[in-house]
């Protein structure tokens, strides 16, 4: 059983046996999140090799079928979270080493403990789904809908309406009652902005 969390990758060291498609994504998103990432590879194709000049990224020059175990372990020791994204043998290989190793590793073989799910990122709301790879298509649809539902909200007035009540209103219940109404009622939400759009012109002015 997986339990979802949030980690800061920030100053962490991640290393990508495999440059395909997967190993590109996983790459991707890694530094979007701030790791430091090593890519092993034999070969890299000329988005990749943009991306190392550009990002944090570094690019290792290696046939992975002609490396020992202990090698690949010297390899693994050296980092904090392991991708493994080539063929079947070499990611059940990898995952196997990792696993003594106490680290996390992500693959698409079984008893991984790490996880890479498909997500949307907005303003300050994170939503992920993962579906234990049985339907990539079913994840990719929830996260259209999730999408399409944040676009509809302006969730930095929300947020800002959010900590005004905490700040005026003790009761959460009633909090609760009003911030339903905001979702709800579109000429509630409406009015509301209005009503800021005014106070800033007003204290723009200076009549505040």
């Amino acid at each position: 059983m997986y339990l979802p969390v949030l980690l800061s990758f920030k100053n962490k060291k991640v290393a990508i046996f495999g440059c395909g498609e997967v190993g590109k994504r996983r790459a991707k998103k890694l530094l979007m999140a701030g790791a430091e990432v090593d890519i092993y590879s034999k070969d890299f194709d000329e988005e990749i090799l943009n991306l190392s000049k550009e990002k944090k990224i570094n690019l290792k020059y290696i046939d992975i079928n002609k490396v020992s175990d202990d090698d690949l372990k010297n390899i693994i020791k050296n980092y904090d979270f392991i991708v493994t994204a080539v063929n079947e043998e070499i990611n059940d290989r990898i995952k196997k080493i990792a696993l003594k190793l106490n680290k996390f590793i992500n693959s698409s073989t079984e008893e991984i403990n790490f996880i890479i799910p498909a997500c949307v990122v907005k303003d300050d709301v994170i939503f992920s789904i993962y579906t234990k790879g049985k339907s990539p298509l079913v994840a990719k649809e929830i996260r259209k809908i999730v999408e399409n539902y944040l676009d509809n909200y302006d969730l930095d007035l929300i947020f800002k309406f959010r900590a005004f009540l905490k700040d005026n209103i003790k009761d959460h219940k009633k909090r609760k009652e009003i911030l339903n109404k905001l979702f709800s009622n579109e000429r509630f939400r409406e009015e509301l902005l209005e009503l800021i759009k005014k106070w800033e012109n007003d204290y723009t002015k200076g009549r505040l």
